[in-house]
């Protein structure tokens, strides 16, 4: 890391993830890097660092932190929790950080801000209480699974990455009037080329089942 500039430092950051159920444990974190030495993701990818992302986040250098890819493949394997000497949950702390990178996330496929109000924080978590659906936190919406799909040549509207990311945004009615949750097939072409192991059709299929039991239906969402 090269030199912080004052101008990047939020000094209320670390303060607004503490606020969080699941956050405090932030404020107990002295950076000795045992979560780092006992976390299988690191081993997949070097940059995969929860202590870096931690310390940047104590730092107040939200940007950067919003920025780190190891937010959305963190998993609950409590590795780093057993071992963490102050007890700190990294797993529930990345979760409050990505709850934070979500509020201020700015609508890409409109060009202006999510009003709030039509975000849904706890929709991945819904999403992610099924077997089929668990799959939603390991994807960091690289775009692969829609370069390589085949619906995709039908429409260019037609893209899972696009489903995902509102998903975490909690977007629900624009997840749910997605076409594409429809008409996903099984074809797994996408999982053959996901880095992360994603059952897109799967995931699909667990969004389809929670629009049901919400109730809704296509003539809500034209």
């Amino acid at each position: 890391m090269g030199p912080i500039d004052s101008k990047d430092i939020d000094p209320n950051f670390k303060f607004e993830i503490a606020k969080q159920e699941g956050g405090e444990g932030i404020l107990k974190c002295y950076a000795c890097g045992s979560c780092t030495a006992r976390c299988p993701e690191q081993e997949v990818k070097e940059e995969w660092n929860p202590r870096t992302v931690i310390r940047k986040a104590l730092l107040g250098l939200k940007e950067e932190v919003f920025s780190s890819e190891f937010l959305w493949v963190c998993s609950s394997h409590y590795r780093c929790l057993e071992k963490c000497p102050q007890g700190v949950n990294v797993k529930g702390l990345m979760n409050q950080i990505r709850n934070e990178r979500l509020k201020e996330e700015k609508d890409e496929f409109e060009g202006k801000e999510v009003s709030h109000k039509k975000m849904d924080p706890s929709f991945k978590y819904k999403i992610a209480e099924g077997e089929t659906g668990k799959d939603i936190y390991n994807c960091i919406t690289c775009g692969t699974c829609t370069a390589g799909c085949p619906e995709r040549d039908l429409d260019p509207l037609y893209s899972p990455r696009k489903v995902i990311k509102t998903s975490l945004l909690g977007m629900k009615e624009k997840v749910f009037e997605n076409r594409f949750v429809e008409i996903c097939s099984t074809h797994y072409r996408c999982l053959e080329e996901c880095p992360q192991g994603v059952q897109i059709p799967k995931l699909m299929f667990a969004i389809r089942e929670l629009a049901i039991a919400e109730g809704y239906t296509r003539e809500q969402c034209k």
